[in-house]
């Protein structure tokens, strides 16, 4: 039997084939898909092992953990639990909120470069998506993209802040302005870097019910194994979701771990810090490797960066070799590739080897 029409004609989110599973992971350094570097708080350890003995593994999971819903709504600044909801991750929170609300008529806005699977989940179930394409250094004119809003009869806009692949961060008040002046659109601000710029459009959420925030736990508070995340939107958005929205889907597991770590937040608070100071010092590097300018771009403020090579499919594969693995960007960004932070430790091992390969090509060529 085939698939329907939308899947046959769909371009697939290009993920990449997680080969790290299948191989001895004693010497590898993982940098390919944005995930913390080392492991969660001792605190979620420890949870999960008290859960394991003592909780109940046969029941299914709490399907609404206030106790958990009041701290992340702690967290985040909202009046109280009725503003968050959880989810298995930030992917199928965008899932529910294309399903919910969005019909097959509808037009959907993607400022892109960004962040794919958005836009083939939508492509998926038959909802166009229009990109709305950054400038030549990855800038977003905010007016350039209210016009667009109206030219394309834009119902949702879909806006990666900080920005995945480019790690910049745009202008918050902008962001803000464009959310009110605009009460027709629904506007999906995926925040799940946040923890790396402490910038956020979570103070509309009480008068502006066309805003929805989509957070993970994955990124800075190392439990991306855990696929927990959460959204921040209006008690009326909410409730819409709910209707759609598997609640037991999350796992206990994961409801406990997202528990331990919100309880320990100078834990990922310290990692953040570390992290930063890794990305100035691993930038540093870069551009003092390279000669002719360009290709490094150093205005990233979450716990990657983007940069180019000429030889990009052989710099991925060198280092690859060498047990550290990072995401080849060559099919959204020519020639470019990602490479995650981690320590500073695990940085200054990645410049040596990226030395290393500059030295057997000659230099480390930009485009």
């Amino acid at each position: 039997m085939q698939a329907n029409k939308n899947i046959q004609k769909l371009t697939p989110y290009l993920s990449i084939p997680h080969k790290i599973w299948n191989s001895s992971q004693s010497n590898i350094l993982k940098l390919d898909w944005n995930e913390a570097t080392i492991p969660p708080s001792p605190y979620v350890i420890e949870s999960i092992k008290k859960f394991l003995v003592n909780g109940n593994l046969n029941w299914y999971p709490n399907t609404k953990n206030l106790y958990l819903l009041d701290k992340i709504a702690e967290y985040t600044k909202q009046i109280n639990s009725s503003f968050v909801e959880l989810f298995e991750g930030s992917d199928s929170a965008h899932e529910c909120i294309i399903d919910v609300f969005l019909d097959k008529c509808d037009k959907i806005g993607i400022v892109s470069p960004t962040y794919d699977n958005f836009r083939s989940r939508a492509n998926g179930v038959g909802i166009e998506t229009i990109s709305f394409t950054l400038d030549d250094n990855f800038n977003l004119d905010f007016d350039s993209l209210e016009y667009f809003i109206h030219e394309k009869r834009i119902k949702l806009l879909y806006l990666c802040n900080p920005n995945n692949p480019t790690g910049k961060s745009y202008n918050i008040q902008k962001i803000k302005s464009l959310i009110i002046n605009n009460p027709n659109v629904m506007f999906i601000i995926d925040e799940a870097y946040y923890e790396f710029t402490s910038q956020s459009v979570c103070d509309l959420v009480e008068q502006c019910n066309n805003l929805i925030i989509t957070r993970t736990f994955s990124k800075a508070f190392a439990l991306a194994s855990f696929r927990i995340g959460y959204i921040i939107s209006h008690p009326e958005n909410i409730e819409s979701i709910n209707k759609l929205r598997n609640p037991k889907s999350v796992p206990m597991l994961s409801q406990i771990a997202a528990n331990a770590a919100l309880e320990d937040l100078q834990y990922m608070r310290d990692y953040v810090d570390e992290v930063s100071c890794a990305r100035m010092e691993f930038v540093k590097f870069l551009n003092t490797l390279t000669t002719g300018g360009g290709g490094i771009f150093n205005d990233s403020v979450a716990n990657f960066v983007l940069i180019q090579n000429e030889n990009i499919s052989l710099f991925v594969g060198f280092l690859e070799k060498e047990g550290i693995f990072i995401r080849n960007y060559s099919h959204l960004i020519s020639k470019n590739c990602r490479i995650s932070i981690g320590t500073r430790n695990q940085m200054s091992y990645v410049a040596e080897k990226i030395q290393e390969f500059a030295k057997k090509q000659g230099g480390f060529h930009l485009v």
